[in-house]
């Protein structure tokens, strides 16, 4: 149940019924207070904010009434000069972006997410593109990157690109080797051997899945811990017999 943050998030009664039963753990209690803290407490903290900044500018517009009259007098000018411009964005869309234009579109995706609440990044762990889920997989709150794991439109390869990364949290790692249907591609196992932020205990298991060829990079790579080299040598050794 509190790893269904969908169904939480949906029915907030759920949360206090669980905080209110004495038999819940210590790390399940956690959990879910830091699911309220981050969902609803921040969220109401922020519309309150928001409220409050609105006033003043209300304020501010009912204060100058001669400057709105003159800018309805020329609405139909304005009218006019955005119909002539509708089909100008279609046009830019058929041109592919250069490197640097895309570069800024990343950019201007990065600090948007990092403007988001930590409830409004897991809804876009679902629903977001194949850009979104790349940024949101590190996010520094592990139940975001929880999410993306479980989106519907997560490929294959993109579980082979998180496997490599050398940024996230254990429990991301994890999450990835029990998903059977990933770990059927050679190149998520390669991905997380070879990834030394990985555990032992998700790697030592996976090198007898390895062919010779790859048990020899991972016994090279000094980047690895001495015990996952060891025990890939002695694999190698017992391969080549």
């Amino acid at each position: 149940m509190i790893s269904n943050h969908a169904r939480l998030l949906a029915e907030p009664g759920i949360i206090q019924a669980l905080l209110d039963n004495p038999a819940l753990t210590s790390e399940g209690r956690r959990l879910l207070s830091e699911l309220t803290e981050e969902f609803f407490e921040k969220r109401a903290r922020r519309l309150r904010a928001e409220e409050s900044a609105a006033q003043p500018a209300t304020a501010a517009d009912d204060d100058a009434p001669g400057w709105v009259e003159e800018s309805e007098d020329h609405a139909d000018e304005t009218d006019l000069e955005e119909e002539g411009e509708e089909e100008g964005p279609a046009v830019e869309d058929a041109i592919p972006k250069t490197d640097d234009e895309n570069s800024l579109f990343i950019g201007a995706m990065y600090r948007r997410i990092g403007l988001m609440t930590i409830s409004e990044k897991i809804k876009l762990a679902y629903t977001g593109s194949k850009e979104e889920r790349h940024i949101l997989i590190g996010d520094a709150n592990k139940l975001v990157g929880l999410a993306v794991l479980k989106s519907r439109a997560i490929t294959i390869n993109e579980a082979e690109s998180f496997a490599a990364m050398r940024n996230l949290d254990e429990e991301i790692y994890r999450r990835i080797s029990w998903n059977r249907e990933w770990m059927r591609k050679p190149a998520v196992v390669v991905a997380l051997v070879r990834n030394p932020r990985v555990p032992l205990d998700i790697t030592l298991p996976l090198l007898k899945r390895l062919s010779i060829r790859e048990l020899r990079a991972v016994f090279r790579d000094r980047n690895l811990q001495s015990v996952l080299r060891a025990t890939a040598r002695r694999f190698l050794v017992q391969k080549r017999r």
